[in-house]
């Protein structure tokens, strides 16, 4: 099973970029209009983009795309901040899969995912999936429980 969220991630990334190229050309404008005067655009125009910056920090929206099969378990995700960021991959063979962790913290919604390792179970970094939508969810919560099935009945 294939879940993939670059639709409404493609729509973040845009929203990313063009809002704060907005509120500064919208600051721009009304100097070289000459509409206001004094600091109070700019304050707003600042505090506007502060806001802006919380948000996107706060909510840590991600590209996720998550394969589970009977072979393999293959996650890969990456951050929608409007600077540069990394691709990254979890890819584990289904006999080392240990499990999942679907967590709620405030605003955020992450995806944990476990190993077997010799030294015992070894944690991947969280990932944030508020923007998968709950049938996504859904989807995942079965494919994972489906290779867990499958896992128990070949051992």
């Amino acid at each position: 099973m294939k879940i993939d969220n670059k639709n409404i991630a493609s729509q973040v990334r845009l929203l990313y970029a063009v809002i704060p190229a907005v509120v500064v050309l919208s600051v721009a404008l009304i100097y070289l209009l000459d509409v206001a005067s004094g600091m109070l655009p700019v304050i707003i125009g600042g505090g506007v983009l502060v806001a802006y910056a919380a948000f996107a920090m706060l909510m840590h929206y991600n590209y996720i795309m998550v394969f589970v099969s009977p072979e393999k378990v293959i996650v890969r995700y990456k951050a929608l901040w409007p600077i540069r960021t990394d691709n990254n991959s979890i890819e584990i063979n289904a006999a080392d899969f240990a499990g999942y962790a679907i967590q709620k913290r405030g605003l955020q919604t992450h995806l944990t995912i476990f190993k077997n390792t010799p030294g015992g179970k070894a944690e991947y970094p969280k990932i944030c999936i508020n923007l998968l939508n709950n049938e996504d969810v859904e989807k995942m919560k079965r494919s994972f429980a489906l290779l867990e099935t499958i896992k128990k009945r070949d051992a």
